[in-house]
């Protein structure tokens, strides 16, 4: 896959066919992220080899009624408008940056 973003020599850097007054507020620290992702990992393999059981977390559902769903690692609660983590897209927790463990099956969105 191609970088998304870019650096120039003087420092600024950016993505590649997006101007900074394109951007909303509150995803600069997203494209900061892809960023250093871009620096220090070239492809996907890299990223593979760089993780190990231990740093894989499981979310479970701990208030059904308003969807409310907890990190097993850094136990952050979050709450979810429908679905969990894994129907939301998330790959890996957004606040301790723990890989989520994917369940695959339906059991996964029982409480515990």
């Amino acid at each position: 896959m191609a970088r998304q973003t870019y650096r120039e020599e003087n420092g600024k850097w950016g993505v590649k066919g997006v101007s900074w007054e394109e951007v909303p507020d509150g995803l600069y620290g997203a494209l900061y992220k892809l960023r250093r992702y871009e620096d220090i990992c070239e492809d996907t393999q890299t990223v593979e080899a760089l993780t190990c059981e231990d740093d894989f977390t499981s979310w479970r559902l701990v208030d059904p009624e308003h969807n409310v769903w907890q990190c097993g690692h850094c136990l952050t609660l979050h709450q979810f408008e429908a679905d969990g983590p894994e129907e939301n897209g998330f790959v890996c927790c957004p606040y301790c940056a723990q890989f989520i463990e994917r369940t695959g099956g339906e059991d996964a969105n029982e409480p515990a």
